[in-house]
């Protein structure tokens, strides 16, 4: 009984606050959103703990150098007008997607579905991937791996927003099958490397990633080989004037060999070397607010 009455709080506190987003106009919100931003920097211990963790391996500075503090802020104020812009999702129409998102790296994307094997998105939470995915979704069907929410009415609602914008939802459970169905349609299917301790979830794959070796979801390169379609690390960062710029890398290509492992390593290398380009270019727009390097974390910690 309790948790249910948490459930339905937590889903009209989003209902009410997003009717109040859609309202207000964006020079209000952002303001906003940043100074909730810093209040959950300063207030959220553990978060900010682990954050400033992953971005000193990042930076390659100390944990306590103020640099590193200062793109963690960052980070959580990003993170904070991303969670405004989910609430304002409902009311992007496609020419609102054409105005804010900009793609680098078309090309890339149509040379990748001309193979007629369909297209798998490997990306991280970093900038809005909401809007970058909506943005191509509306020429290319998208699909995303995603796990559910414990708050059933809130994920219903979340799911039936991106529906909307053509952008399918698949829970972990039984995705396999839904997902191959749709790379043979020649679709788009998205997902998540930056899962830390999560991925331990799955079949994983230990890669290099700023120098020192994390975990990885293995899905990606096992969907490829099955599949055959081509792997395009992509991701959306912010640009100063709170529009988007989409990027594509130029897409992997797994070779369906009998040595699976070794080719999963390889490929799963290969996307870790392109996310870490990505973020090295923009560290704060990565809401990495949890361990990446754990066991790293946990040595340094004894």
């Amino acid at each position: 009984m309790r948790r249910r009455l948490a459930h339905g709080f937590g889903y009209w506190l989003w209902r009410s606050a997003a009717a109040l987003a859609q309202r207000l106009p964006q020079r209000v919100l952002y303001p906003v959103a940043a100074a909730l931003g810093d209040l959950a920097y300063l207030t959220w211990t553990t978060k900010r703990r682990i954050a400033k963790d992953n971005f000193a391996r990042v930076l390659a500075r100390p944990v306590h150098d103020r640099e590193v503090a200062n793109v963690a802020r960052r980070s959580f104020r990003n993170f904070a007008k991303y969670v405004v812009e989910i609430m304002r999702f409902p009311r992007l129409h496609p020419g609102d997607l054409e105005r804010i998102v900009t793609v680098d790296g078309w090309e890339h994307l149509r040379a990748a579905t001309e193979r007629g094997r369909g297209l798998i998105f490997a990306s991280i939470h970093f900038g809005n991937f909401e809007v970058g995915g909506a943005r191509i979704a509306d020429e290319i069907p998208l699909n995303v791996i995603a796990d559910d929410l414990a708050n059933q009415r809130l994920m219903d609602l979340l799911v039936g927003n991106r529906a909307h914008k053509n952008i399918n939802i698949h829970s972990p459970n039984g995705a396999a099958r839904k997902v191959l169905q749709a790379l043979r349609r020649n679709e788009m299917v998205g997902l998540m490397m930056d899962l830390g301790p999560r991925a331990l979830a799955f079949d994983t794959v230990r890669a290099e990633f700023f120098g020192a070796p994390a975990s990885f979801p293995a899905v990606a390169a096992n969907l490829a080989r099955v599949s055959g379609a081509p792997i395009v690390v992509a991701a959306v960062f912010r640009q100063r004037d709170n529009t988007f710029r989409g990027v594509a890398l130029p897409p992997i290509f797994v070779e369906r060999t009998g040595q699976s492992t070794t080719e999963t390593e390889r490929v799963t290398a290969a996307i870790a070397r392109g996310l870490e380009d990505l973020i090295r270019r923009w560290p704060d727009q990565w809401y990495i607010f949890r361990p990446m390097w754990p066991a790293e974390r946990a040595a340094g910690a004894t």
